[in-house]
């Protein structure tokens, strides 16, 4: 957004750019020819998903009072965004001129953003306007002619691209700082200091403006920036330290290459592409100014910034051009000094730290009054700004004082299903764990051949956890037989490989494996062993859960143990019949550089059985063809089971941006479609764009801000009037602020209200068998997002298609 403003030049009132009417040199930071971001040759309007006759509300549930972090931006009375072309007599070819000449007349405009070609604002100026200036240079007489496009409407994408220029205008005057796309607050009265861990963390905004169901609404979200107080230099000594002088270079370069870096001097971010060991801040130099004047970097940044630098003797880090700096014409990679580079971010190292990252969520993880407080404050700083600096409200526009609030309902409790039984469990906890105990599952195999693989120098405690594991069985109607243990020497990949190959002729119905550390190696070699080369269900335990006393663990591999066998340990009610339910996600394979596409289809009336596949794909294109295919098995897997296809097809698909729905909807929605066409036209479908990653807070009011329970529906006010989308918070948090989901009908052929898609959506939500509770997506796209997540992360081959009917991935 910052490279689109930074293209702008801004009118009077806040929005001008000075005289700025010099004449800029042909190069760098010029523009060639005619270009304007905003004309096209057709008018870019939103996607629209929403069938005009549809009612996106639903009536089911009782009322709640809510609050989101949202602001409605208020507009003056017929107020309306109009839109100029403008043109130069004679042509001028300089952007920074031509905005110097509409600042000469801006007088006649009011408030305006300009790009060189086209021209906004608010006021109606007529059909046509001529007006005459002079090239302060030459004095050369120049006449601009506006010439009305029309109205710019709210579906419009300019529109929207148009209110976030000015919002971020007046951030850009908060004293705050841009890190890549988003404002952070450097104060240190605010920045939360973490010495024993050499970390600050930062907070922000995220802001964007859109119209929503009945305002113009400004999103804002409180986010968090995880800066480090060590820099490059620090991991270069390390690396020396580490190899005693040896290799150290292929050290360095291990410990650097692809770190993000920001230097605090500008506040800019780069990727560390390389290390330049030939070059230092004494011997680097470079031209500098018009003068063309050769300097050091170390005497360019004691003369520009007044820092010294310590070592002059250390080596530089390259970072290549990004395509902005490109567009800019920046071709050369920037050269950094490793001491004043900060490292960001957190490395897996650290991430795995408990200490460190309960360190971190104590200022990250937000609570719903701290974060209201936070919205509060933002809501003043923002309007200050605005009256100090006229700002924002020349353009007729002003921003609420407080969040807005609204209705919202809450769907309660679902009854959880089991063998001959239901059971309940708190609204607010959404965890039946304890409802379970000792009832039955409404199905469950039994397991009599199966086996354990382990290092022999562990065997007390595995023999332990497996015992715990065949006391907890029988109380839930799971009949577990005494397994076959096999002890190994050690927990090398191909210790467990070689006792696989040796026990795979027994032809067990499942392989128990117990790895005294979690080691990805070892992980992945076993995985490829049992879902690809030799296919048996299988179950790997690390020593962190086998050495935990008690029994709440071993219920918990017990339970997907019985799934993974075919089994149902719970349910819920479904009303539908003759319905399968569809989840897809993707994964990014990063070991082969190609994507993993998951896919998961309901065999049964429950939603309980599934048919399980994972695809690898190298371009988007290919995700469509992947899909296709897996729907076809799986609808030849469900005519297995059921002796007919399914009347209705819910299909859940996660892991698309917002910018990729029409791509999905003209694609994939019309792949599916076609493959349903070929079988039974009768077949209605139903597709959900899912999202997680969004923006959106739902906050509970009732005296102070909380949590909503799990089953708060949000269909009206901060939806979108394009869309036929509802949010949905179906899981429960202990800290923090609970993030809803969104939910995006593109297609629905099924004609159902609104509060059916709503509640069918809540009820998966309590399917997932890794989980005695309600998870944040149906079941179907956590099954799809794990079977991505494991085939991509450790197997990196297709799983064989003898488990393809088997939760083998839990």
């Amino acid at each position: 957004m910052m490279g689109k403003m930074a293209a702008l030049a801004l009118g009077p009132n806040g929005n001008g750019n000075g005289n700025g009417q010099t004449e800029a040199s042909a190069g760098r930071g010029t523009t060639r020819g005619r270009y304007s971001r905003f004309e096209g040759g057709d008018r870019q309007v939103l996607l629209v998903t929403k069938p005009k006759d549809t009612k996106k509300q639903g009536e089911f549930g009782q009322p709640i009072d809510l609050a989101a972090n949202f602001f409605k931006i208020i507009k003056k009375p017929d107020w309306t965004l109009r839109q100029y072309r403008v043109d130069f007599d004679p042509i001028q070819d300089s952007k920074r001129l031509m905005s110097g000449l509409m600042s000469s007349v801006s007088k006649d405009l009011g408030p305006y953003i300009f790009d060189g070609t086209v021209l906004f604002c608010v006021k109606d100026i007529g059909d046509e306007l001529v007006l005459s200036t002079k090239r302060s240079f030459d004095d050369q007489v120049v006449r601009v002619t506006l010439k009305k496009v029309g109205e710019v409407m709210p579906q419009d994408h300019n529109f929207m691209q148009i209110l976030n220029i000015l919002v971020r205008r007046v951030m850009a005057k908060m004293n705050l700082v841009l890190i890549g796309r988003n404002f952070f607050d450097n104060n240190m009265q605010v920045v939360a200091q973490i010495p024993q861990h050499r970390i600050e963390v930062w907070p922000g905004y995220v802001t964007s403006v859109r119209n929503y169901e009945h305002d113009l609404l400004m999103n804002c979200e409180i986010t968090h920036k995880v800066l480090r107080t060590d820099t490059a230099y620090d991991l270069l000594k390390k690396a020396r330290d580490q190899s005693g002088g040896r290799n150290m270079k292929e050290l360095a370069l291990k410990e650097l290459l692809g770190q993000v870096v920001m230097t605090k001097y500008n506040n800019n971010t780069y990727r560390i592409d390389d290390i330049d060991f030939s070059s230092n801040p004494a011997n680097f130099t470079f031209e500098l100014g018009r003068e063309k004047k050769k300097v050091t970097l170390a005497e360019y940044y004691k003369d520009k910034y007044q820092i010294t630098i310590r070592d002059l003797n250390q080596p530089l880090l390259v970072s290549n051009p990004k395509k902005t700096d490109l567009r800019r014409g920046q071709r050369d990679p920037a050269r950094l000094i490793p001491e004043l580079s900060f490292l960001t971010g957190l490395t897996d190292e650290m991430r795995a730290n408990f200490g460190l990252m309960k360190d971190v969520g104590n200022f990250t993880r937000v609570t719903p009054q701290r974060r209201f407080e936070s919205m509060m404050k933002f809501s003043q700083r923002f309007r200050s700004i605005c009256q100090a600096n006229a700002e924002f409200e020349p353009w007729g526009l002003k921003l609420a004082d407080v969040p807005i609030q609204f209705k919202g309902r809450t769907l309660g409790a679902e009854k959880i299903v089991l063998g001959g039984e239901t059971c309940d469990y708190a609204l607010h906890e959404a965890d039946w764990s304890r409802g379970m105990r000792n009832k039955k599952f409404i199905s469950a195999p039994v397991l009599n051949k199966w086996l354990v693989i382990y290092p022999r120098n562990v065997e007390g405690e595995v023999r332990e956890f497996v015992s715990n594991i065949l006391r907890v069985g029988p109380g839930n109607g799971f009949r577990i037989g005494e397994p076959k243990f096999f002890p190994i020497n050690d927990d090398r990949p191909g210790s467990f490989i070689n006792e696989i190959g040796l026990r795979s002729p027994m032809g067990p119905d499942l392989m128990m494996f117990c790895m005294p550390r979690q080691k990805a190696d070892v992980y992945s070699a076993i995985k490829k062993e049992v879902c690809v080369s030799k296919p048996c269900a299988s179950q790997v335990v690390c020593g962190k859960a086998y050495r935990v006393k008690g029994l709440s663990v071993a219920t918990k591999v017990m339970i997907q143990m019985c799934a993974k066998l075919g089994g149902e340990p719970w349910g819920v009610q479904i009303p539908l019949k003759d319905a399968m339910v569809v989840g897809f996600d993707s994964w990014h394979d990063s070991s082969q550089k190609k994507g993993v596409g998951g896919f998961v289809a309901s065999l049964n009336q429950n939603f309980t059985s599934y048919y399980s596949t994972a695809v690898f794909h190298t371009r988007n294109e290919e995700i469509t063809t992947c899909m296709e295919a897996c729907f076809v098995k799986a609808l030849r897997a469900y005519q297995g089971k059921n002796g007919s296809a399914p009347r209705k097809i819910f299909f859940y698909r996660d892991g698309v941006g917002s910018g990729d729905i029409a791509y999905v909807k003209n694609t994939e929605l019309k792949a599916i479609q076609q493959v349903v066409q070929k079988i039974d036209p009768a077949i209605q479908v139903c597709f959900t764009v899912v999202s997680k990653r969004i923006n959106t807070r739902i906050l509970a009011v009732n005296g102070q801000y909380g949590n909503p329970p799990p089953s708060t529906i949000v269909d009206d006010v901060v939806t979108v009037p394009e869309r036929y989308d509802y949010f949905l918070i179906s899981q429960s948090v202990r800290q923090g602020t609970v993030s809803p989901t969104s939910y995006n009908i593109i297609e629905d052929a099924t004609n159902f209200k609104a509060s059916i898609h709503q509640r069918l959506s809540y009820k998966l939500c309590h399917l997932y068998y890794n989980w005695q509770g309600t998870v944040r997506v149906p079941a179907p796209c956590q099954y799809a997002h794990k079977i991505a997540f494991i085939v991509g992360e450790s197997i990196h081959r297709e799983p064989s298609e003898a488990l393809a009917e088997r939760l083998w991935y839990l």
